[in-house]
């Protein structure tokens, strides 16, 4: 098995020595812009790489047409159009960004070019949806999911007490991205960083949590779902400070006239909040919770999934890139080795339908130390 990863940034790379690590995997062939994020996996067995980006065509066509499947790894606004050029040239992909364009406008295409497309399948979305797909074999009906998570600095520095684990670009669009969430039935949007309240996290304490655009393709598969949210974890005190930025358009994209020449609000701020965002040390946690409610036998039923990661001292591998790559590079084995009938667009949440397909991703991650606890109780009448 042959696999190209498109983006060795922090989660990408240990998708690259991830998957070079299998036995399944003959080579890994890493692709990204930049020299110095190659350079950082170039030193693994069994990993070569190309630096190239998506502007060269001519090059990203090869990489692919010489690969069995794909792994993308881009910034959202650049993961749409890799799917894009995967599928057109008729190979297998699974992808962890994250983009507000469907994924399921891709769904022809793929059927006609015969390849599979699973989206979204990093932490969340994507190991979120796997759980809710899970819940809704579980029960006979599921009524309710609500979903937590949120990566964060084991050492907390004031004034944001955040850390950036990701794309800070990514990050700033979960802070200005109109929310979509399905409530009492009803298919509506909300502002984001709005929804806040607490949330005591075992083995953490007490954090707050508000509404973000992270449900990705769980309402088109769970229609029938009459509420259903997602919000991200942060340190008491952040939401606020990031919600007067947002208020008073800081991260506005229309330009504004300072001194005769036209600066975009948003980019001067990413700019500036990057040393912000950078400041004390790597070691980072992920908290994690996936409530589903539903029917069983009668009864009203929680299912509960729930997972606290941390950093890894020995690899440098932040729990933020573990818990996003192992979900994808576990649903690209699973691909290269035929285990998935399906073509098309196949979200997480249906492979994860399949028993079998989803204890083989829960089996990777706990031997990665990622160890998930799946919990149902009955609720009271």
């Amino acid at each position: 098995m042959k696999i190209l990863v498109v983006g060795c940034g922090k989660v990408g790379s240990e998708i690259v020595r991830d998957l070079a690590a299998s036995k399944d995997v003959d080579s890994v062939v890493a692709t990204d812009a930049s020299s110095e994020s190659l350079a950082r996996v170039k030193k693994w067995p069994k990993v070569e790489t190309v630096r190239a980006d998506l502007g060269q065509r001519n090059a990203l066509t090869h990489l692919v047409n010489e690969a069995d499947l794909v792994c993308g790894a881009l910034p959202g606004r650049l993961g749409f159009e890799l799917l894009q050029e995967t599928v057109g040239l008729g190979r297998d992909i699974v992808d962890i960004s994250y983009t507000p364009r469907d994924p399921f406008k891709l769904h022809r295409r793929a059927l006609d070019s015969n390849c599979t497309l699973v989206p979204q399948c990093g932490v969340a979305p994507g190991f979120t949806n796997m759980c809710v797909g899970d819940a809704s074999r579980r029960l006979e009906k599921v009524t309710r999911v609500r979903i937590y998570v949120g990566g964060l600095p084991q050492k907390p520095v004031p004034p944001l007490n955040y850390r950036v684990v990701f794309s800070l670009e990514d990050v700033i669009n979960e802070y200005t991205r109109l929310v979509r969430v399905i409530e009492n039935g009803h298919r509506k949007t909300v502002e984001p960083l709005s929804g806040r309240g607490f949330l005591a996290f075992p083995s953490v304490g007490k954090l707050e949590y508000f509404l973000t655009d992270g449900l990705g393709t769980l309402p088109r598969s769970l229609p029938k779902v009459h509420n259903m949210h997602e919000l991200t974890l942060r340190y008491p005190g952040h939401a606020e400070i990031m919600n007067t930025l947002r208020a008073l358009g800081y991260f506005d994209r229309r330009k504004v006239e300072v001194d005769g020449s036209l600066v975009e609000p948003r980019r001067l701020s990413i700019e500036l909040l990057k040393s912000s965002f950078s400041v004390g040390t790597p070691e980072d946690f992920l908290a994690f919770r996936v409530d589903v409610e539903g029917i069983s036998g009668g009864r009203r039923v929680l299912v509960r999934y729930q997972m606290l990661d941390r950093f890894d001292r020995k690899n440098r591998v932040s729990a933020m890139a573990r818990t996003t790559a192992y979900p994808c590079t576990s649903v690209a084995l699973l691909l290269g080795q035929k285990r998935l009938r399906w073509k098309g667009v196949v979200p997480p949440e249906k492979i994860a339908q399949d028993p079998e397909l989803f204890n083989f991703v829960l089996s990777r991650l706990r031997a990665r130390g990622v160890r998930p606890t799946i919990q149902t109780r009955v609720l009271g009448s």
